[in-house]
């Protein structure tokens, strides 16, 4: 099931957000469009994803986790395809804000997440930071298969691309799905984390609470963490969706594929190395507070850097620490609000995270355009990490919080 996880996130990440950065070059001179609208194209699509994730994550807590993958695999494949019919920038990003969108939710992190939260309780730190490995892998192959593959070799045009994609979900990935997904072991007379022996005193007592909307609402933990992982995400998103543009304004246009596709392996890494330390008792906060450091220094070493190949590295430290940030997001809100509620507290933090990265994207391409450089933009995402460093220490431990709450 882990296995089966990285493959889908790899997919479902890989089709719709780390080929853009790559496509956004030729659409922004095809179309003659500024830059600022064409970094609008994530933004779109994050904010259309917030409006599904809270039902979404709703429907994994209470239904089959399978149904809704393979359903998403299907969305997500006929919406590929129809990129290859659009015309202008309108329908580009009506397909990618609505039907892209609700496939690319339904067959996503949140969902492969549930899917493997399900398999998993003590082992579940290494299980999910594993499982997100798909995310950070695409990063590194999408890119560059797009770019040097399918475009340079292939000679295929950006909407040749996206239709290729669309045949290749719709005919292997999502019939795979459908016969290889369980939904959980004892379906298959298998038992949690291989039947490992689980010592109960090692959980909290509310780890089998059925949170309601209304509670999480009410939870402080559930504001902090979607505070820091708002802060997070969208300095992520928002260095990865201006990379390519920073690295062809620094005369390297040729590299920004290769530049773009080396924070992904970093990531990777620190996906298994951080759930490891997590799951062997680090305090989440002090692993959270050392990835954004990470973070923040990759990001301030950004505007110094002298040549293609000392980007590529900075960009590779950028990787490690902000690659942390899915899995650490995911295992605190499991852990938080246990397996029973991850779908519904993660689905309903959601919202508020892609509404806010929406912002950082945007925000980055206004601030080029005034200054005529992205100096002032790296520094306003690197207060933001800082930022969110300061409010992960206004956490309580689970323990702690249904102390308080009692």
């Amino acid at each position: 099931m882990v296995a089966i996880a990285i493959a889908i996130d790899f997919f479902a990440v890989g089709f719709a957000f780390q080929t853009y950065p790559v496509i956004q070059l030729y659409l922004e001179e095809e179309l003659n469009l500024s830059r600022f609208v064409t970094t609008l194209t994530i933004p779109i699509f994050m904010i259309c994803s917030a409006v599904f994730f809270p039902i979404v994550g709703r429907l994994l807590d209470k239904y089959s986790v399978k149904k809704i993958i393979v359903w998403g695999g299907f969305i997500y494949s006929i919406s590929l395809m129809s990129l290859y019919f659009t015309i202008n920038y309108f329908t580009f990003i009506l397909i990618y804000g609505l039907p892209i969108a609700l496939g690319a939710t339904l067959m996503g992190n949140l969902a492969t997440s549930k899917l493997v939260s399900s398999w998993f309780e003590k082992q579940a730190g290494r299980a999910l930071g594993f499982a997100a490995v798909g995310v950070s892998f695409a990063g590194f192959i999408f890119p560059n298969l797009t770019q040097y593959f399918l475009m340079d070799f292939l000679m295929l045009e950006w909407r040749e691309v996206y239709l290729v994609f669309g045949l290749f979900l719709s005919v292997i990935i999502t019939p795979l799905m459908f016969l290889l997904i369980v939904d959980r072991p004892e379906d298959i007379g298998q038992k949690v984390d291989g039947g490992l022996e689980i010592n109960k005193s090692e959980y909290i007592e509310i780890s089998g609470i059925d949170w309601q909307i209304k509670d999480l609402l009410k939870n402080r933990n559930f504001w902090i963490l979607t505070a820091v992982f708002s802060l997070q995400f969208s300095s992520m998103m928002a260095v990865l969706a201006h990379l390519t543009f920073y690295a062809a304004e620094r005369g390297w246009a040729d590299q920004a594929a290769f530049i773009f596709g080396m924070y992904a392996i970093p990531a990777m890494a620190s996906k298994v190395i951080f759930g490891w330390l997590v799951e062997n008792k680090l305090d989440p906060r002090m692993a959270v507070t050392i990835s954004l450091a990470l973070q923040a220094i990759g990001l301030v070493l950004i505007t110094i850097t002298q040549s293609s190949s000392q980007l590529a590295l900075v960009i590779a430290l950028f990787g490690f620490g902000g690659g942390a940030g899915l899995p650490m997001s995911n295992i605190l809100f499991k852990n938080t609000f246990t397996t029973k509620s991850f779908g519904t507290s993660r689905g309903l933090s959601q919202p508020f995270i892609f509404l806010f990265q929406a912002i950082g994207t945007p925000g980055v391409a206004l601030l080029f355009q005034y200054y005529g450089n992205y100096d002032n933009a790296f520094l306003m995402l690197t207060m933001m990490v800082v930022l969110a460093i300061l409010i992960i220490w206004f956490m309580k431990k689970p323990q702690e919080d249904l102390v308080s709450s009692s």
